[in-house]
Order: structure tokens, then C-alpha cells, then sequence
């Protein structure tokens, strides 16, 4: 049989990086209900969810970076607050008890914030994809008006929610970025594309530190985390390409398709019915 019958778990795999990616998300969250769902071992599946992430959220990183849309100087704070805590977020050892209401809850929040920040930044977004020069130019800029200035100058507040998010996303095995980009959204941190590509590096970063987490909580050589993925999920290889494919493709052209307030509608979607079926479990 095809995928030892688990081609559903493939195919949505790569709709869930298709859809995240035009975002500028990973999909950690909706990679690891699918797998909790699948009764992947749950000390295995963040190890997947994270190096999906990683290779689903590297290209959109690079995107930005390349297109210079990358608000550097803004996301050190987030960033820098959120890297150890996922470190120690993932090594910290959680039950299935314990792990499946948490990745339940927080799922379902986030599907709540993603719904929030979608609908307060609609506007704003729509107008991102006018191809006036001067509307770009504006997108780039903070707007005081428009923003709460405390939360722009607080370095000490952006570091505090990073390392809360970090720890947070570590230990469920995700990479944060579907928490921080509703709460950067309703804050008024910045403008819509500078949210995702903050959100892309915050994935990125967080992914790396809580794969890190995960490996040395189990003290597991490369080997025996290949040997681990092979006895809990042998089909894990065609994730990999699956993700890699979704996400080339939805950070390149899914944006052109659909609105943005349309694509976190969705993702919202997906990701509260996955913490509600969690929770029901």
C-alpha cells in the first residue's frame, strides 16, 4: 500500500506548509496534531515538527532577507529572548499526559489570535498588495499614530514575551510563530510584512533551538533518531519532501492566490479544530 497507507498524513503535510508558508508560518503547530492524531510517539513527533518547520520556514527567511524586507534591528529583542527558553522549553521532559492538553490548549489559542489579528489588520494588509512604490515605502516605517509607542521602544517587554513564547513553543514542539504574529498584530508592532518576516526568523530560530532541546532531553545520537523516526514513522522521509515542496511553492506564489486575511482564516481554521479534536481525545 501506498506510504504504508499513510498518504493522507502526506498530503496534508504539504497543504499545511502550502497554506503557512504564504503566511511566512512553518506549520509546526498543525504538523504536530496531525502526528499526535497519527499516535506518533510523543517523544518523536516535535523532532519532526521542528525540522519541518526548519525547512519549510529557511526559504521564507531567505526571501526576505533577499528582498531586504527583513526588519533586523526590530526582532533581536524577540528573538534573542526566545532562543534559550525554547532550548530549555524542549529538553524539558513532558508525559503524554501532560503534553497532548498542552499542545490542545495552545493550539486552540492560537487558532483564537490568528482569527483577532487577521480581522484587526485587514486593511492594512490589503493594502500591501497595491504595487504603488509609496505605499511599499510606507509599509516599511513605523507609524506612531498608529502604534502603541511603548511597545515599540520596550526592548524589555519584546525580550519578556520572546522568552515566554520561546519556552512555550518548546515544549510543544513548535516554532512559535502562529503566537507571536496575532499578539505583534494586535500591539500594532509594525506593518503586516514586516510581522511575517519577524514571525519567519522567530520560527526559524526557535525550531533550531528546540530541535537542540528535544535531541539532548533523550541523549539521542543522529543514528538513533533515525532509527527512532524509522520504528514510529517509517513514512517520515516523504514528509520531509513534502513540506520542502509546499513550502517552496506557497512562498512563492500561494500569497497571489488568496488574501492574506483569507489564508490566516484558514489556518485558524485548521489549527482550532485540531485543538478541539485534541482536546476531545
Amino acid at each position: 500500500m501506498l506510504l504504508g497507507g499513510k498518504f493522507w498524513i502526506v498530503a496534508w503535510f504539504f497543504l499545511a506548509a502550502l497554506v503557512y508558508s504564504s503566511a511566512g508560518f512553518g506549520g509546526g503547530s498543525t504538523y504536530t496534531a496531525l502526528l499526535v492524531l497519527n499516535d506518533v510517539d510523543h517523544r518523536v513527533l516535535p523532532m519532526l515538527s521542528l525540522a519541518c518547520n526548519l525547512l519549510v520556514v529557511s526559504g521564507a527567511c531567505l526571501r526576505f532577507t533577499q528582498q531586504k524586507q527583513m526588519p533586523w534591528s526590530r526582532s533581536i529583542p524577540l528573538v534573542v529572548g526566545s532562543i534559550p527558553m525554547a532550548w530549555v522549553g524542549g529538553s524539558i521532559p513532558l508525559d503524554r499526559e501532560v503534553f497532548v492538553p498542552l499542545l490542545s490548549g495552545t493550539l486552540m489559542v492560537a487558532g483564537v489570535l490568528l482569527l483577532l489579528g487577521g480581522q484587526k489588520n485587514c486593511d492594512e494588509e490589503t493594502s500591501l498588495t497595491d504595487d504603488d512604490p509609496a505605499k511599499h515605502s510606507l509599509a516599511n516605517n513605523s507609524d506612531p499614530s498608529r502604534m502603541n509607542s511603548w511597545w515599540r521602544s520596550s526592548v524589555l517587554w519584546q525580550a519578556i514575551l520572546g522568552a515566554g513564547l520561546g519556552l512555550l513553543a518548546g515544549l510543544v514542539g513548535i516554532g512559535g510563530g502562529i503566537f507571536l504574529s496575532p499578539v505583534l498584530h494586535l500591539t500594532r508592532w509594525s506593518h503586516a510584512r514586516d510581522i511575517a518576516a519577524t514571525s519567519s526568523l522567530f520560527i526559524l530560530v526557535n525550531s533550531a533551538a528546540g530541535l537542540v532541546g528535544q535531541t539532548s532531553k533523550h541523549a539521542w545520537s543522529l543514528s538513533e533518531i533515525a532509527t527512532e523516526f524509522q520504528l514510529h514513522a517509517p513514512w517520515w522521509p516523504w514528509l520531509f519532501v513534502s513540506v520542502l515542496i509546499g513550502g517552496q511553492i506557497g512562498n512563492r506564489a500561494a500569497s497571489s492566490w488568496l488574501s492574506h486575511l483569507t489564508l490566516r482564516r484558514i489556518t485558524a481554521a485548521i489549527v482550532l479544530a485540531a485543538g478541539i479534536r485534541l482536546g476531545w481525545m
